[in-house]
């Protein structure tokens, strides 16, 4: 079994279908909701993806999704979204509604974000909640566990140094005895 994808590049570069791309989308999603920080959020939008429109029929649909969540993330962040989500190719070349009938096609014209709007996709607002969380960001037990053994043997050196410095002042008859 393979991991979540980490980044809408890897999303990319798995897909080979416009289900798989789905799944792996999705998968992207959950990854992006465990995410707390400006940077780490970032970092899965960052790299270019590669195009699909050459890939499977719907590429071109899949091309714009990709730069419209990279865009949309980016705005929730308040960060600058990446240059290649605004690539011409990086637009869906007809309009695309995620439900039929006129009055969702109304209401997708009325409440989709910018962000897919300008990508010719109309939809609800993603359901991707980004909550940044205040402090430090959360880090992994195997690095606290990698610091703290680095501070021990450090405290440790320290105290054979002033253990060796201590004898040898005795040696020398620096201290009584």
């Amino acid at each position: 079994m393979q991991p979540r994808p980490q980044t809408l590049a890897e999303v990319a570069a798995r897909a080979d279908t416009l289900e798989c791309f789905g799944r792996e989308l999705a998968d992207w999603l959950h990854t992006v909701r465990t995410l707390g920080s400006r940077p780490a959020l970032a970092r899965t939008f960052a790299a270019a993806p590669l195009r699909l429109a050459g890939r499977f029929a719907e590429g071109a649909l899949a091309d714009a999704t990709l730069a419209a969540y990279a865009d949309w993330l980016a705005a929730r962040i308040r960060t600058a979204p990446p240059a290649w989500c605004f690539e011409p190719e990086r637009i869906a070349p007809v309009p695309w509604f995620a439900d039929e009938g006129p009055r969702s096609r109304l209401l997708a014209l009325r409440d989709t974000p910018p962000a897919f709007k300008r990508r010719n996709l109309f939809t609800s607002s993603p359901d991707l909640p980004v909550r940044l969380r205040r402090g430090r960001p959360p880090v992994l037990v195997e690095v606290k566990r990698a610091v703290n053994a680095a501070r021990q043997r450090r405290f440790q050196q320290k105290r054979r140094e002033l253990l060796r410095d201590l004898l040898g002042r005795v040696d020398r008859g620096e201290l009584g005895p």
